[in-house]
């Protein structure tokens, strides 16, 4: 985790030394960043034999970590990539005889060792990651050709925050001093570039992370929504292909949420609707969504109370929360054949499968929340990827339903449950 959309790490298990008798730790030196330094750099491939000498002196050394997607016979399919450019963070023992460890660590990490002294009046997307890229390196030569990209406009991230930020939250912004006049402040004494880099994907909506760029450069992207849809289900001749998928039974999520309103009557008042907040009546709203109903066979409802009376202020209510608590079910894993192309955010199709066996049934989406990619020997000896999920559902897919209810018993109001003309008349005005 940290604070870029996407963080990645690799480790890597290489020899002591060899046959050839070359010792291979004396090519990787493990480095953490700090505060108000800069250091030499040096470069390397880690984890992969070197086709040239590669300094020894003390230094950092950037490392590009390479895949391959295979195939369901595990034979490489496509062309080799970079899957992400760090830098060398550490070295040690691992178990067993002649072996040590590499890790390769992200550039953000850098991020959180450079303070951050700047004031954004109308600044945009854009203006306020070329003020982070231009930070970033002056603060450190370990990566000195850092770009922006981003599919993002240029509109002030300041009257965003003004208008999508809540009371509380403008307050905490005051606050913190953070907010001045027209201006929004970050000061050295207690800002680093980390917290301009969460203002920026909080206030626009977008995913901020480092990619690889040309030979030895990073760029920092900003994108809405850069994930990529892949089709699990058996069906698919494409890669990846499934080894095994329990997600659904893993999640175990609901599938429904029920929420009770406050006792109260909807009345009309002349041109108006008014929510009459008394009475013996009150709303029961459920939000569903039809896919999980049909596989649990029947509502798994998550009951829940509000203050509202109106029926479709509580339907909207329902489906809100209902997207957000299957969105929060994180515990799902399934097991693909090696596939680096996977990340965190792309959505996969996919059926229940244990052990290459899959099950005749509609498919279900899920979202990668986080994506492994091993290249060591298994029980099959294959190299595979394995991916934590959530559910994916997109709010036009649940249904919802309302219905009005008696708060002493529970069921349907009778007739004389409802308003006389003359209770409506007393009322007198519409909220």
């Amino acid at each position: 985790m940290g604070p870029t959309a996407i963080t990645r790490r690799a480790e890597a298990t290489i020899p002591i030394e060899d046959s050839s008798g070359t010792v291979w730790t004396d090519y990787v030196d493990a480095f953490q960043p700090v505060g108000g330094g800069t250091t030499n750099v040096s470069t390397s491939s880690t984890g992969i034999g070197f086709s040239e000498d590669v300094p020894t002196s003390s230094g950092v050394q950037i490392a590009d970590v390479i895949g391959q997607p295979l195939g369901e016979n595990g034979e490489p399919v496509g062309e080799l990539s970079v899957l992400f450019r760090g830098y060398v963070g550490a070295v040690g023992s691992r178990e067993g005889v002649n072996r040590a460890r590499v890790q390769v660590y992200d550039p953000m990490k850098f991020l959180g060792q450079v303070e951050a002294g700047v004031s954004f009046t109308d600044a945009g997307v854009p203006e306020v990651l070329r003020y982070i890229t231009r930070e970033y390196t002056s603060a450190q030569n370990v990566f000195t050709d850092v770009s922006v990209s981003t599919d993002v406009g240029t509109g002030s991230l300041r009257e965003q925050t003004l208008r999508t930020s809540s009371i509380e939250e403008l307050k905490e912004l005051n606050q913190s001093r953070r907010m001045e006049d027209t201006r929004i402040t970050f000061s050295t004494n207690r800002d680093t570039l980390v917290d301009v880099l969460e203002w920026v994907q909080e206030a626009a909506n977008v995913r901020v992370w480092f990619v690889p760029s040309g030979g030895q450069g990073i760029t920092l992207t900003a994108v809405e929504d850069a994930s990529q849809q892949y089709d699990l289900t058996p069906s698919s001749d494409r890669i990846p292909f499934v080894i095994s998928n329990n997600s659904l039974y893993e999640l175990s999520p609901i599938n429904g949420v029920k929420v009770k309103g406050a006792t109260g009557t909807k009345i009309e008042v002349g041109p108006f609707d008014a929510n009459l907040p008394t009475g013996d009546t009150y709303t029961e709203a459920t939000a569903v969504y039809p896919p999980l109903v049909e596989r649990f066979g029947g509502e798994l409802l998550q009951t829940t109370t509000s203050k509202e009376t109106n029926g479709d202020v509580l339907e909207n209510e329902a489906a809100k929360k209902l997207k957000e608590a299957v969105d929060t079910e994180t515990d799902g894993e399934m097991v693909t054949t090696l596939a680096p192309q996977l990340r965190p955010y792309d959505r996969v199709e996919s059926t229940p499968a244990c052990a290459g066996v899959t099950t005749d049934v509609p498919p279900l989406r899920y979202e990668v929340q986080e994506a492994v990619h091993s290249v060591v020997p298994s029980d099959n000896n294959l190299p595979r990827t394995e991916i934590n999920v959530s559910m994916s559902i997109r709010p036009d897919e649940i249904e919802t339903r309302a219905v009005v209810k008696d708060a002493r018993g529970g069921g349907e109001p009778s007739e004389t449950d409802t308003p006389s003309e003359n209770y409506e008349f007393d009322y007198g005005t519409a909220p």
